[in-house]
């Protein structure tokens, strides 16, 4: 009787002895989970496919991981060194107007070569419900990084809607078609981001009466190139419509500086996008977008037409820009058969 009463009684010590221990470690798991920052317990780890060089890829994984989780964590400084200065000031002006979160785990995408380096494209974030307002319904965007040809983030900006992308690029007749459409893609999200990112200066530059310059992704004046009026004293538009492009722009100007001033949040689309590259000279590209422009307290729709000259593939030009808020009177764009190009 004796033996079968300590047999029972080591038995339930056993019981207590493991449960216990099973209690302790739970209480361990917690405590240990309940430490881990938010910004580490979200990890978004960037994970690409692609590119010629599995060591430049593997760097390249790192750097966009360690700003994945700076703009989710709302610190920058670590990524600061994995940029070039223009990348830097990007990077940092986008971040600054917009609270970003990481809403995964893993991104996984393609490392892909463009003409002046590399493009990662698709990375999903999230604006902050505060940023965006109750009415834009989805605050997913997906962010595309440029990158020069040793790794280095030298851009940052919000893609465009996938299915404009796709039908941009599938259009290309050739190699050098698909190169050059990757680089208007490029310039047209940089240009939408600048609203998203309040960035006046910019849009200011787009809509300069002077002939601009693209050089990877800076864009400068040159007092030497045709200006628009020597293109629209060549142009078949009549002069109502020139009228009317050139009295909109400064009003439009002058009205977007105010817009900017009393709204929180700017969220532009663009409802389509046509690229024309007309058969008497294959080196120029009209591009048109149909622009939805929305606020906390405005909303605008209009119409931008750029005319890119890839004549000089390292130096791409934009000879004529302009913005009508409108259609003309028989229901037309500008488009790149209203003007003669002057070289």
């Amino acid at each position: 009787m004796e033996g079968r009463a300590t047999a029972r009684s080591g038995s339930v010590c056993h019981r207590l002895r493991a449960e216990r221990a099973r209690a302790t470690l739970i209480l361990s798991f917690l405590l240990l989970v309940a430490t881990i920052p938010a910004a580490h317990a979200r990890i978004g780890e960037v994970v690409l496919s692609g590119g010629l060089d599995p060591d430049l890829r593997a760097r390249i994984e790192t750097r966009l991981t360690t700003a994945v989780n700076a703009i989710d964590a709302g610190e920058l400084e670590p990524v600061r060194q994995f940029c070039t200065e223009s990348g830097w000031e990007e990077l940092d002006a986008l971040t600054s107007s917009l609270r970003l979160y990481n809403p995964r785990p893993v991104h996984e995408t393609k490392l892909l070569e463009v003409r002046d380096g590399y493009e990662v494209r698709e990375i999903k974030l999230q604006i902050d419900a505060n940023d965006i307002g109750e009415t834009v319904a989805n605050p997913n965007k997906y962010m595309a990084f440029s990158l020069t040809r040793d790794g280095l983030i030298r851009g940052a900006r919000f893609e465009m809607e996938k299915h404009h992308v796709d039908r941009m690029l599938d259009e290309a007749v050739d190699v050098e078609d698909y190169a050059n459409r990757q680089e208007i893609l490029q310039f047209v999200e940089v240009y939408r981001t600048a609203y998203n990112r309040k960035d006046l200066e910019f849009i200011e530059k787009v809509f300069s009466d002077d002939a601009l310059i693209i050089v990877g992704r800076v864009i400068r004046r040159d007092p030497s190139l045709p200006t628009q009026s020597d293109q629209l004293a060549s142009s078949s538009l009549s002069e109502d419509n020139i009228q009317l492009i050139r009295s909109s722009k400064s009003e439009y100007i002058a009205g977007l500086r105010r817009v900017f001033a009393k709204n929180e949040y700017v969220d532009v689309r663009f409802d389509s996008v046509e690229l024309v590259r007309p058969n008497s000279d294959p080196d120029i590209y009209g591009v048109t977008l149909k622009q939805e422009w929305r606020s906390s307290t405005y909303a605008d729709t209009g119409y931008v037409f750029l005319m890119i000259d890839f004549r000089d593939e390292d130096r791409p030009l934009i000879h004529v820009r302009a913005w009508q808020p409108d259609r003309f009177s028989d229901g037309t764009t500008i488009t790149v058969y209203d003007f003669k190009l002057i070289r």
